[in-house]
Parts: structure tokens; C-alpha cells; sequence
């Protein structure tokens, strides 16, 4: 099976830093990772000032010192996956997507995150599992529709 391995260069656009509007609750965010953050809390206050933030960098780190809400471990992934439904919804983003075929997605990382990625050969790769969950399910759609 075809591997891609880091979400770099022409694959850019698979990782959650890349600039992709997504709109959350009516609150425009400038990528997945800043409405990801924003969502681990439900103060308001919190979630504007990281849609606010010029960076998805920066965004991570004020997602690190939001009042996490209740049962957020329990629910990231289920929030991770909304978001990159919505995503890959906009018809560019979801046709790149789609023309990674049955590539194995793998969110190889430098910054040592082996529960979303993988590092140095370790880790849970759940983002490249979610993408191909969303790439698996526009594909069955267009199955239905055809």
C-alpha cells in the first residue's frame, strides 16, 4: 500500500495548519486547528480570541490554556472528525483529497505528537485515520450518487 508520510509540500493541505475557513456555531475560523482548539472550552470569550489569532501555531498554544469543558477527552476525536468533515466539504480540498486514493495517511510529525501523529516511527496516526475515514465517506457518497 502507497504511504504518504508527513503532510508537507503537495500534501499540505491534509494538515490542520493549512488555511481552510471553517465555520463553527457561526464563528469563522481561518483553519482546522483553530477551531479545534477553540472547541475544547465553552467560554466564549476563550473560543474568539482563538479565531482571532493571525497563526494556527498560536492557536494551539492558547488551546493548551483554555477551561477544558467537560468530557473533552472523551469527545476530541468525534470533534477532530467534525471538523474535517466540514473541511473537506469546500469542492477543491475534497477532490485533493480524494486523489490520494487508498494511500495510507500517515501525519508523520517532528514535534512529537504520537497520539495524532506519529513520531519517530511511534504513535496512534488518529488524524491520517480520521482523514481516511472522511476520504472513505465522500467516496461512499459518490458511490450512492452515481
Amino acid at each position: 500500500m502507497t504511504e504518504i508520510r508527513g503532510f508537507r509540500g503537495q500534501y499540505a493541505f491534509l494538515s490542520n495548519f493549512e488555511p481552510a475557513v471553517i465555520r463553527v456555531r457561526g464563528v469563522r475560523y481561518p483553519t482546522v486547528e483553530h477551531a479545534f482548539q477553540a472547541c475544547k472550552t465553552e467560554n466564549l470569550a476563550e473560543r474568539a480570541v482563538i479565531a482571532g489569532l493571525p497563526t494556527p501555531a498560536e492557536a494551539r498554544q492558547a488551546g493548551q490554556q483554555v477551561t477544558l469543558r467537560p468530557g473533552w477527552d472523551d469527545m476530541k476525536e468525534e470533534v477532530m472528525l467534525a471538523m474535517l468533515r466540514v473541511k473537506f466539504r469546500q469542492p477543491d480540498l475534497r477532490e485533493r483529497l480524494l486523489a490520494t486514493g487508498d494511500a495510507a495517511l500517515v501525519e508523520d510529525n517532528a514535534w512529537r505528537d504520537r497520539y495524532w501523529g506519529v513520531y519517530r516511527g511511534q504513535g496512534l496516526n488518529r488524524l491520517g485515520v480520521l482523514l481516511m475515514q472522511v476520504r472513505e465517506e465522500i467516496l461512499a457518497v459518490q458511490l450512492q450518487a452515481a
